[in-house]
């Protein structure tokens, strides 16, 4: 059924037991699905009146194959574990599709964790695209300096270039960071930012997070290293684009054995499902 208002506490609650006390806080909540400017859809599933299952649906804007078009990714949902096995999740997404298809979306996306990945690949009908690798760095004590505050003053998608994408326009940016109870922190350049997470509660570890950089090529190394100085944890994570390693290796980065698992299913045109068509940054995620 529908999310409700009355449904919040226990939505919270099962995200706690799934992912610990870092998983999302009533303001993450408000701010993430009912200020995101191109909405979102939420539902819950019912045992004897109790919440057993919640899954949501992320909309942004996303350029695909040249085009701007509406994408919608699946997020935040887990079941409790005395109604696993049962069919919820799948039930809760399909759901998800066919309101996602009402409202005009051209394709559902996810970064899929390990128990949604069979669900996803098997009786939904999804196609597997690729791993995305997260790389690290070290980090040292940060420096004390101003940081920068709000978003690059430049028109319409600052990430034009790019291959598929999430549009990183003005309105976007306000909400994703600026906006968001987090305390991203922007670092901005004459052409471009870099968004840095300086300290996040992380399956038991406080890490940073590079969450978002789009720049020209020529910005990018001191974006990168102002985002390092001012990480307020030993490790700073950063999902760099194919023709952006070489760069991060030379700062200091290096891959990890961790992937974002990504795939997809078209609801109206095709899917392209080749890794290299696609462009995420960390931020890209409901995670991190």
């Amino acid at each position: 059924m529908a999310y409700g208002p009355e449904h919040q506490d226990d939505y919270l609650g099962l995200l706690r037991e799934a992912w610990g006390p870092g998983s999302m806080t009533r303001e993450e909540f408000a701010w993430w699905f009912e200020r995101n400017p191109s909405g979102s859809l939420r539902s819950v599933a019912l045992a004897d009146g109790n919440v057993v299952g919640v899954a949501a649906h992320t909309l942004l804007p996303m350029v695909l194959d040249g085009e701007e078009r509406l994408a919608s990714f699946s997020v935040h949902a887990t079941t409790h574990a005395s109604a696993r096995g049962q069919g919820i999740f799948a039930a809760l997404e399909a759901k998800h599709e066919r309101e996602a298809n009402e409202r005009g979306v051209s394709v559902v996306l996810a970064f899929a964790s390990a128990p949604t990945t069979p669900i996803f690949l098997g009786p939904l009908g999804w196609s597997e695209i690729g791993r995305l690798r997260v790389w690290v760095r070290p980090t040292i004590r940060p420096l004390r300096h101003e940081r920068d505050h709000g978003v690059p003053q430049l028109e319409g998608d600052i990430a034009r270039s790019w291959p598929n994408h999430v549009v990183r326009d003005q309105e976007h940016l306000r909400w994703r960071y600026l906006d968001s109870p987090r305390g991203y922190e922007t670092l901005l350049s004459e052409r471009g930012y870099a968004v840095l997470w300086p300290a996040k509660l992380h399956r038991g570890r406080m890490i940073a997070v590079l969450a978002d950089l789009a720049a020209p090529a020529e910005e990018l190394r001191g974006l990168v290293r102002r985002a390092a100085a001012r990480a307020a944890s030993r490790l700073l994570f950063a999902l760099p684009a194919p023709d952006q390693r070489a760069l991060f290796a030379s700062l200091g980065f290096v891959p990890t054995p961790s992937t974002l698992h990504f795939m997809g299913k078209a609801l109206a045109g095709a899917l392209d499902t080749n890794p290299r068509a696609w462009r995420f940054t960390l931020g890209d995620t409901d995670f991190f």
